[in-house]
């Protein structure tokens, strides 16, 4: 591509979607604000004045507009179908806020629609910008673990019923299809992922056991993996941080992610054979420490949109993309049905069963919540626009 420089239009401008288009202006130099959006005109109007570009209220106006080449949007989950395909069908690459969406139901339409195109569709989990949690990705990817043993995450990200209170979106499946599995997990769930495969079956357990919301706050599964490898997910908002992490083992290898430090380890003869062919009563697998690095504090969004935008102008590889980005939303929604249904199941899920369930979650009217001051801020643990 001959282009220095993608002009980006940001679909979504409240909080999160203005520090958004903060960091293209600021830390992104491959990428160029052009144009706003959002449902809201007056929200819109006021983003639009405050960096100088135009706005739309509608999202099939702004990719009719030719304005931008690319999207990044940043809408409650359950919207980002709505918001992206028509982008896709404009011939826009779209990079879309985590979760990918809410349902698999809706991003197999993303899907469809961007390869009709052949765009560019990416997932901001910014976690894959970590130089050391890259470096355990490639690992796992390059074979370093091999045929996976066991596989465990656990995820405590506490939150109040205040924080739950202060957007009328928030923890209801009308306004984000799903609680800890898609919110405050989806980021562990994408690197578990990412490192470990996949499962190929689960047995999901979902619950709301401390907050007054409609969603759940807590979440756990079993899983199993090709190859006959097991797992156990454990994520919650009634737990205070900490004490969580990964940790995967594999036939040739180990990886751990804990307390902001990640190990890899390598097993050089590999657990199968030397389980086969060791002559020792007590041996036991040499393991060799490969690797060992601190995760940055504030994994930077910067990062992402810059990668992103250097994939599609030079062909760099794409450290976020959505296809791989489907697996955390794949098991996610695995868990929530599996719950439902009380049963284990296969993945991937049956699209239509998903579908009607989310359906039938989203027809029951939410409760109500307290009256305190709606909070329009980011979560503070993250930087948005410093680069790594």
């Amino acid at each position: 591509m001959s282009k220095s420089c993608l002009n980006i239009a940001v679909i979504g401008v409240g909080a999160m979607g203005q520090v958004h288009c903060e960091t293209i202006r600021d830390s992104v130099p491959e990428l160029c604000l052009t144009a706003v959006c959002n449902a809201r005109s007056e929200t819109a109007r006021v983003a639009g004045e405050r960096f100088g570009v135009p706005w739309f209220s509608d999202v099939k106006e702004l990719a009719a507009s030719g304005l931008a080449d690319v999207a990044l949007v940043v809408v409650p989950h359950p919207v980002h179908d709505v918001a992206s395909v028509p982008c896709m069908e404009a011939g826009m690459h779209v990079l879309c806020e985590k979760p990918l969406t809410e349902s698999v139901v809706s991003a197999d339409k993303m899907f469809a629609a961007a390869n009709a195109k052949g765009v560019a569709f990416g997932v901001m989990f910014q976690l894959r910008a970590d130089p050391a949690i890259r470096r355990m990705i490639e690992f796992a990817r390059d074979g370093g673990l091999g045929r996976i043993i066991r596989a465990e995450l656990s995820v405590p990200e506490f939150r109040s019923q205040y924080y739950f209170d202060s957007n009328p979106w928030r923890a209801t499946w009308s306004g984000e299809g799903g609680g800890v599995l898609l919110n405050q997990a989806s980021h562990m769930i994408d690197i578990f992922a990412m490192v470990a495969g996949t499962p190929v079956a689960l047995y999901g357990r979902c619950e709301t056991r401390l907050h007054d919301i409609d969603v759940e706050d807590t979440a756990e599964a079993l899983l199993r993996f090709d190859g006959g490898g097991s797992g156990y997910i454990n994520c919650s908002t009634t737990e205070p941080a900490g004490g969580g992490g990964l940790e995967v083992t594999g036939d040739n290898g180990r990886v751990i992610m804990r307390d902001g430090r990640v190990r890899i380890f390598r097993f050089p003869t590999g657990v199968s054979a030397f389980a086969r062919e060791t002559e020792s009563v007590w041996g036991r697998p040499q393991q060799e420490l490969v690797f060992e690095g601190e995760c940055l504090e504030e994994p930077a969004q910067a990062d992402v949109l810059q990668n992103f935008a250097r994939h599609i102008l030079y062909g760099e590889a794409l450290w976020c993309d959505a296809a791989s980005g489907m697996a955390s939303l794949e098991i996610a929604n695995a868990m929530t049905l599996s719950s439902a249904l009380g049963r284990e199941i296969s993945l991937p899920i049956e699209r239509k069963a998903y579908g009607d369930l989310l359906a039938s979650y989203c027809a029951k009217p939410a409760r109500p919540k307290r009256r305190v001051s709606m909070v329009q801020e980011p979560d503070p643990k993250f930087s948005f626009n410093k680069k790594t």
